[in-house]
């Protein structure tokens, strides 16, 4: 049963020094993109300074909006390239993203 009720998140990113810019011009699609679709009342990534997290913050009207902004083509290849390059970084520890998300096939 979908839920009726504003859905909040916050995902903390910790960027790998160096790669910032790289790291920043995608979350900047993902926001842009999230802030087009219906039903995202609020999204933004908040950068707190030097050593600290950033954080990813998003407000959904409901669960249906989520689930079709998860769903949407554009975010699907922006989550492969996030990915991607989250896994350029770590060396290879995650060899797939169904390993990063823990689904179950």
């Amino acid at each position: 049963m979908p839920w009726h009720t504003p859905i909040e998140h916050e995902l903390q990113i910790h960027p790998r020094s160096g790669h910032e810019a790289q790291l920043g011009a995608l979350i900047d699609k993902l926001v842009d993109g999230a802030r087009r679709t219906p039903g995202c009342q609020e999204c933004r990534l908040v950068m707190q300074g030097a050593n600290r997290p950033w954080l990813l913050q998003g407000r959904w009207r409901d669960e249906e909006a989520l689930l079709t902004y998860f769903a949407s083509p554009s975010q699907q290849l922006l989550s492969e390239a996030l990915f991607t390059h989250c896994r350029s970084l770590s060396g290879g520890i995650v060899e797939t993203l169904d390993q990063a998300t823990g689904k179950v096939a």
